[in-house]
């Protein structure tokens, strides 16, 4: 019995059953859930091996007849994702398993910031509830959001290491995994607020927290220093946006127009479970009742750069589940430590943390499959290849300016609803390059007065390429 509670309580058994569980399907394509996010970040890496390896120029696939170098994050997990598939080849694996392993390490640099603000148990609870969480399924997509965060958690971890044990070498990778975490997602920064204690609060010398404080404040510099300058630079430059952020007013107007979004994006989405969340409000109650200072200040902290997160995206944040993910730590950090509050049997904590667990894992159960309406993408490449040149450019009808299904042809070019409907602008657009249009016929089902390469019962594809 001693050995098993031994094994239990060992937070690296959780974060090896947690990676395990998630290799099922891990060659899956990249139509599971946000498609949209995956392939626009998957086109990136792939135009990096297949067109120009530079690092300052990651192209989009959506790029009309332009060069499509496009103002976007930090473009490191792209690159990685290039750099594994130079190696190993072109495989949905290479970047899942790297997300994966990436994030598992950010888990287990969370359990160790965890145990310093509460206790090994609190900890414990903690680290499983964040694994399950809505983190738990996008830790192997082709998205940078929870590397992004894991790098941070890592980055932090390094910085408590600093002000324990004072070696100044600490501060290299202090700095590094905290500047590069904060450059892949800006909004990672919220997840930085898990320093906030041992630089403010904590017993440490008044040199080593400057120090620290003077570390963190250049990662956040340096971040700033992309987002504010290289991203307004190359937008002016290459006319390719990524972002779309709002006014503080028009964002708040968004955020209330959308509540029902909103609230969602922190129950059900964030933790997944309810019984993790019933945790959390227990934790949240219990830290200001108890005036737990440290707890108490992280919380303030990582809320308050979610607030203007939130002000600055607007209906992006109430539309998009992933974007609570730089939240979830310090959600998971109060459901953890109020589980350890209320429950005292080491038996009952294992059997509530087993059903967390499972209540969350079996949600996010679908997400390792691909819906059959969507594998027919999978044909569209092989289809395009028999009667399309590699080297020619595409339209398609994607859905809302989708890249899913221009990532799939395999080719570059424009996504549109519906304006194929309009020959004229059609044949303007040939005399700069476009070449064949291919129709997904589930959303257009009409036919266009050009040749007709190919026709199934998914997929068109016609020439506008005058010979």
């Amino acid at each position: 019995m001693d050995k098993l509670k031994l094994w239990l309580f060992d937070i690296r058994f959780w974060i090896l059953v947690l990676f395990l569980i998630r290799l099922e399907n891990i060659d899956l394509p990249p139509l599971d859930e946000h498609a949209w996010r995956q392939t626009i970040t998957l086109g990136v890496a792939r135009n990096y091996l297949e067109w120009d390896a530079n690092f300052f120029h990651p192209r989009t696939v959506i790029c009309d007849s332009r060069g499509g170098i496009q103002a976007q994050e930090f473009p490191l997990f792209n690159y990685c994702i290039f750099l594994l598939w130079k190696v190993f080849g072109v495989h949905n694996w290479c970047y899942r398993l790297f997300n994966l392993i990436v994030a598992s390490f950010g888990l287990f640099a969370f359990s160790k910031i965890a145990r310093r603000l509460t206790d090994e148990k609190a900890s414990l609870f903690s680290t499983v509830i964040f694994g399950v969480s809505v983190a738990f399924v996008y830790a192997r997509k082709g998205m940078p959001d929870v590397f992004a965060v894991s790098l941070v958690l890592i980055g932090v971890d390094w910085g408590w290491r600093y002000l324990e044990e004072k070696k100044p070498w600490q501060l290299v990778p202090f700095f590094l995994f905290s500047a590069l975490g904060l450059l892949c997602k800006m909004p990672a920064a919220c997840t930085f607020a898990l320093l906030a204690v041992p630089v403010l609060l904590a017993p440490y010398s008044a040199r080593e927290r400057l120090k620290a404080g003077l570390v963190a404040s250049l990662a956040v510099a340096v971040m700033a220093l992309w987002y504010f300058g290289w991203v307004p630079w190359a937008e002016k430059e290459y006319r390719f946006p990524l972002f779309y952020p709002q006014g503080i007013k028009e964002g708040w107007q968004q955020l209330v127009d959308m509540r029902d979004d909103t609230l969602s994006r922190f129950y059900p989405v964030a933790l997944t479970s309810t019984i993790a969340f019933l945790f959390f409000v227990i934790g949240l109650v219990t830290m200001f009742r108890k005036k737990n200072r440290a707890l108490i200040l992280t919380f303030a902290g990582s809320t308050g750069l979610l607030f203007i997160l939130m002000l600055k995206a607007g209906a992006t944040f109430s539309g998009h589940v992933y974007y609570i993910i730089p939240y979830v730590p310090m959600m998971s950090l109060l459901a953890g430590y109020g589980m350890q509050q209320v429950i005292k049997s080491w038996v009952v904590q294992i059997i509530i943390l087993i059903a967390i667990a499972t209540e969350a894992i079996y949600f996010h159960k679908t997400d390792f499959f691909i819906r059959w309406q969507e594998k027919k993408y999978l044909k569209l490449e092989s289809i395009t290849d028999s009667v399309v040149p590699k080297d020619s450019r595409v339209l398609v009808n994607g859905r809302n300016g989708s890249p899913t299904m221009m990532y799939f042809t395999h080719r570059l070019g424009w996504t549109v609803d519906d304006r194929m409907k309009d020959s004229q602008w059609l044949d303007g657009e040939n005399t700069v390059g476009l070449n064949y249009v291919i129709i997904d016929r589930s959303m257009w089902k009409d036919s266009l007065p050009y040749p007709m390469l190919y026709e199934d019962n998914e997929f068109r594809i016609f020439k506008i390429k005058k010979d």
